[in-house]
C-alpha cells in the first residue's frame, strides 16, 4: 500500500507539468475594456484608403491565425451599396493608421485597379468548417492519449523505482 502511495505521489508530482498545460484554471471575468485593448468591431465599416487618398473599399472582417493575432483583413472594394461587391483579403500588417476629417482610415499602398484585380477571397464552407473541426477534436484527443500514455508510464517507471527501493536487501 505504501509502494502504491508514494508512486501515486510521485506520478502526481511528474503529471502535474501536463496537467497545467490542458487546464487553464477557473473561469476569469472581464468587467470593461481597458485603453490597450481595441474591439473587432472598431475595424469592420473602416475606411480603407490608397496612398493617394482615394476610396479603395472598407474593412469587411478580420482573420485570426491559430495564436489569435489578426493575420488579415478583408476588404469588400467595388460595388454600389453593396451590390456587386468582392472581398479581398491583404496581409493585416500591410495596412497603416490614418485619419480624414478626425476619422479613423486605413491607408494600404495599393490602387483600386490592384484590387479589382486581386483575387475574392473565399470562405470555407459549412462543410469544410465542420471537417476542420473535426480534424482538430482528432488532434486534441491524440494529445490527450500522448498525455495519458506519458502519464502511465511514468507511474509504471516511478513504482518500479519505489518498488526496488523499499524491497528488504539480502
Amino acid at each position: 500500500m505504501k509502494t502504491t502511495l508514494a508512486a501515486l505521489a510521485v506520478l502526481m508530482i511528474a503529471v502535474s507539468p501536463l496537467a497545467a498545460q490542458t487546464n487553464s484554471g477557473p473561469l476569469s471575468f472581464a468587467d470593461k475594456q481597458n485603453t490597450s485593448e481595441v474591439l473587432g468591431s472598431d475595424f469592420v465599416g473602416t475606411p480603407v484608403n490608397g496612398k493617394d487618398g482615394q476610396t479603395l473599399g472598407k474593412i469587411t472582417n478580420l482573420v485570426f491565425d491559430q495564436e489569435g493575432r489578426i493575420e488579415l483583413a478583408v476588404i469588400g472594394v467595388g460595388g454600389f451599396l453593396g451590390l456587386g461587391e468582392k472581398e479581398v483579403a491583404v496581409p493585416f500588417d500591410a495596412l497603416k493608421s490614418g485619419e480624414v476629417n478626425n476619422k479613423q482610415v486605413f491607408v494600404l499602398d495599393a490602387t483600386k485597379e490592384q484590387l479589382q484585380a486581386a483575387p475574392a477571397y473565399k470562405t470555407l464552407s459549412g462543410e469544410a468548417f465542420k471537417q476542420r473541426m473535426a480534424d482538430w477534436r482528432a488532434k486534441a484527443q491524440q494529445s490527450w492519449s500522448d498525455i495519458k500514455n506519458r502519464a502511465s508510464k511514468a507511474y509504471d517507471e516511478t513504482k518500479q523505482r519505489v518498488d526496488q527501493s523499499t524491497k528488504p536487501q539480502q
